[in-house]
């Protein structure tokens, strides 16, 4: 397979098709079956894992070509340091795939096999961090193309990749006892 990818700032555009799809598709799942995928979370990720460790998984390095922070990047985050955040983006064609029956919520979805999937929108991200103290210095889509020429497939991916800074704490103001000049 290869692949194409681009950067941008707005999310992907969708053809008609696709905008009719999501259109109808606004049915979110029962309340017993979004319970009791919450409670199962954990275990049908474990079971994921476990069963695709050795066939799902490729190590193509695209973090550390992305990110040359993770090099060095194995402390405790303290302020100044940053987070590098790399998911799935919303209109990724993962998304579009999902069968009416399927879907949580907003840009929340329930796979098969019990897992989940969530599509970041560039302001929602935005939101989640610089509301606990970062900010943000890098928040872009990243537009792929995984293109299968022996089955004649193009499919266009789509993530959210960003960059947050720990804001440094605001320094305590020194009080200087009578007679000092501050």
């Amino acid at each position: 397979m290869a692949s194409l990818q681009r950067k941008g700032l707005q999310a992907r555009i969708l053809s008609s098709e696709e905008q009719e799809k999501l259109k109808r598709d606004q049915a979110l799942v029962s309340d017993f079956k979004q319970q009791k995928l919450e409670k199962e979370a954990q275990k049908n990720w474990d079971l994921f894992y476990k069963r695709n460790s050795t066939n799902f998984f490729k190590d193509r390095h695209w973090t550390t070509r992305e990110f040359e922070e993770l090099k060095s990047c194995r402390e405790v985050l303290k302020p100044g340091k940053s987070v590098l955040f790399r998911d799935y983006g919303l209109y990724d064609h993962a998304m579009l795939r999902f069968k009416a029956g399927s879907k949580l919520g907003e840009n929340f979805y329930a796979r098969q096999d019990g897992t989940r999937s969530y599509f970041f929108t560039d302001e929602f991200l935005a939101r989640l961090f610089t509301d606990t103290g970062y900010e943000e210095v890098v928040n872009e889509y990243v537009f792929r193309e995984t293109v299968n020429k022996k089955e004649g497939l193009c499919v266009p991916r789509v993530f959210l990749q960003s960059k947050f800074r720990k804001c440094p704490k605001n320094p305590t103001p020194v009080t200087l006892g009578p007679g000092h000049k501050s």
